[in-house]
């Protein structure tokens, strides 16, 4: 039994439009019974079992929340493209780029020339970072692969990542250099995705885009990912408005994200479907755009997520205190509501029903931050603030000083 008492707990079963998203108890406790929560509660009212033989943490008052679930990174690649981010500070954009060689097909031809052990060395290190911050679970998507081995080889790797990982086949990210287009969304939807179904991805992916893949060609890929029972997510309006709010909601995909084109007829569409809007606000920033609003999606009732989109082409920042800012001061969410993002909506976006929350019986994952107020995070960023990191019942990161 590990039982973490005298935290201000942070249960994030509010409602993330309502008066008190977080679900706060004051000098509660927490008590894991291996991987799971077996109390969640006042401390003065914890069961004997939660005070018998076991490892006990005396917070001091400090917050605890559940464990921060990433719902949009890619985390597995090669490469370094600085120089494109310099040019895009020079005024090209990123459909320029791509046109002139660079982009997701600069990614694509390093990946391919970078050994197993390399690409996986370097996704955990990306990951290790983001457990130091406080997130214990982390959606990592294929896309840098562009051929059926390729692809597949990818998601091995991030299968190889360990638990706490969601593999998401992303077919659809760009069409391969010298393949015929219309092959490759066929390979995609007949042989990449049953396959990859097969060997352990979780969702699929596609991205609806100027210069990418058309409404069409993503409906295939998801629909085809739908057949295998993979769990649907789609880029969708990033650069441009189109559909793809509406398009995700249709196939019932758990999230659209980016969406910072997308209409009022496209917020009502996810609404109606439950479709939860990721938002990625670090990657409209890194790209000098607009960031996608969080407040058209919460008051049409459509739950938020937050996603840190990291990638080596449009979003390289790898920091929890730098996307909750982000969250707050670009997409409009409260430090209460972007807490929620980061937790109970990011989970929903990956249709993970047991975790996200701090109730009995869901995995014990938890972050016990050194800070009390939970409007510290996002106001105190750059600053990673988790002290113990705790996912499935056990330590993987612990920085206390308290």
């Amino acid at each position: 039994m590990l039982v973490i008492s005298n935290a201000r707990i942070a249960t994030m079963t509010g409602a993330q439009g309502g008066p008190a998203p977080l679900g706060l108890i004051e000098n509660g406790a927490v008590a894991c019974d291996g991987e799971r929560i077996a109390y969640v509660g006042p401390a003065a009212e914890a069961p004997p079992a939660a005070t018998g033989a076991g490892v006990f943490i005396d917070a001091g008052g400090m917050l605890l929340t559940p464990g921060f679930v990433d719902p949009h990174t890619h985390l597995v690649f090669a490469g370094d493209r600085a120089h494109e981010h310099a040019l895009r500070l020079a005024g090209r954009t990123y459909l320029q780029i791509a046109e002139a060689g660079g982009g997701i097909r600069s990614t694509v031809a390093a990946t391919r020339a970078a050994p197993d052990q390399t690409l996986l060395a370097d996704a955990r290190r990306r990951l290790q970072r983001l457990e130091r911050s406080g997130v214990t679970t982390v959606e990592v998507k294929t896309g840098y692969g562009l051929s059926v081995e390729d692809e597949l080889r990818l998601l091995r790797l991030a299968c190889a990542l360990g638990d706490g990982v969601v593999p998401t086949l992303l077919g659809l990210h760009a069409a391969p250099p010298g393949v015929d287009r219309a092959r490759w969304v066929s390979q995609v939807v007949s042989e990449l995705t049953p396959e990859a179904a097969r060997q352990g991805a979780r969702g699929c992916d596609a991205f609806l885009e100027e210069g990418a893949f058309t409404a069409a060609e993503c409906r295939a890929a998801l629909e085809a990912g739908a057949r295998a029972g993979l769990t649907g997510h789609l880029h969708a309006d990033q650069l441009s408005e189109g559909g793809g709010a509406q398009l995700a909601a249709e196939l019932g995909c758990k999230s659209a994200d980016h969406l910072e084109r997308t209409t009022s007829e496209g917020i009502a569409a996810l609404a109606r479907a439950g479709t939860t809007a990721v938002l990625l606000p670090l990657a409209a920033w890194f790209l000098r755009q607009t960031a996608a609003l969080a407040a058209p999606f919460l008051a049409a009732g459509v739950p938020v997520a937050l996603g840190s989109n990291i990638n080596p082409g449009s979003q390289r920042i790898e920091s929890v205190s730098m996307l909750l800012a982000a969250g707050c001061l670009l997409s409009g969410l409260t430090p209460a509501q972007a807490l929620w993002a980061c937790t109970a909506g990011g989970a929903r976006a990956l249709g993970l029903d047991d975790r996200g929350t701090l109730a009995e019986g869901l995995r014990a994952d938890l972050v016990l931050f050194s800070t009390s107020d939970p409007d510290h995070l996002p106001y105190h960023a750059g600053v990673e603030h988790a002290a113990l990191v705790i996912r499935s019942g056990k330590v993987i990161s612990d920085a206390r000083k308290f």
